[in-house]
């Protein structure tokens, strides 16, 4: 039941480059695309259209105050992406304009394969506010052992980012649970039922995904189910929340209807 090598951090999204030109550049997001920081002065740098499948990886972790893993723009609309502590700004700054404009919060995903990781904070703030933040699991980029014992959960797989999501270990995974990914996991007959792979480990989609080659391309991680005999998960539908489609799973009889907010439902 071993891992695949999962150490990879960018995997299907495109990627743009940063460079340490110490100057003022606009950027563009089209789909779902990583921009990647140099280490050095890249300068006070715009990224308009930064949609929910965009992600930013930096060198150095972003100063977070007070540790919640929400980084947020000033009052400006700037983030002081070089900002060690409350007493120093850094030199490098940026302004994230979503859609319609609006300024983007970003979410730390933690760091692997030298870089730091950030996306919407939306995506997992939309979650919260449909299911209680109490009730919803999100990992990392990294390898994780998430437990969701303690009542109906949600485990997030933001897999449409187009990174790897790491080899997660999911322990009490139980019939009130779900799994929420944002793109859809291969059916290779299309009959609504996901099996696991040979090793007992489920793969993720990733951009451009669900595709038969998932399990061998690493595009999004992979999920590993302990303490319980589940072989495979049941698709459930998706719904969408405030432009994000969010796939629901479960396990075999559960009733949950996507779009309500409880999911034993």
């Amino acid at each position: 039941m071993a891992f695949r090598d999962n150490s990879l951090l960018i995997r299907s999204s495109s990627v743009v480059g940063i460079g340490t030109n110490d100057a003022d550049d606009v950027y563009v997001a089209a789909g779902a695309t990583t921009f990647v920081f140099a280490d050095g002065n890249v300068g006070d740098d715009s990224f308009l259209g930064f949609d929910s499948n965009d992600t930013i990886i930096t060198r150095v972790q972003i100063y977070d105050r007070n540790g919640d893993n929400f980084i947020s723009a000033g009052p400006n609309g700037i983030i002081d992406i070089d900002r060690t502590g409350p007493g120093f700004d850094g030199n490098d700054h940026i302004l994230i304009a979503g859609r319609n404009d609006e300024i983007t919060e970003l979410r730390y995903l933690g760091t692997k394969d030298g870089g730091f990781a950030y996306a919407d904070g939306g995506t997992l703030r939309a979650l919260w506010t449909r299911f209680g933040q109490e009730n919803v699991v999100e990992g990392t980029v990294a390898n994780d052992r998430l437990d969701m014992a303690g009542g109906a959960k949600i485990l997030l797989q933001d897999n449409a980012l187009g990174l790897n999501l790491g080899g997660d270990t999911i322990a009490n995974f139980g019939s009130d649970d779900l799994l929420v990914t944002t793109s859809a996991l291969f059916d290779g007959n299309g009959d609504g039922t996901i099996g696991f792979a040979r090793n007992r480990v489920l793969d993720m989609s990733g951009v451009g995904g669900p595709d038969v080659t998932d399990a061998e391309a690493g595009s999004g991680g992979q999920l590993r189910f302990t303490g319980s005999s589940l072989r495979s998960i049941e698709y459930l539908g998706s719904d969408d929340i405030d432009g994000v489609t969010y796939y629901y799973y479960g396990t075999a009889g559960s009733t949950f209807v996507p779009g309500s907010v409880d999911p034993t439902a």
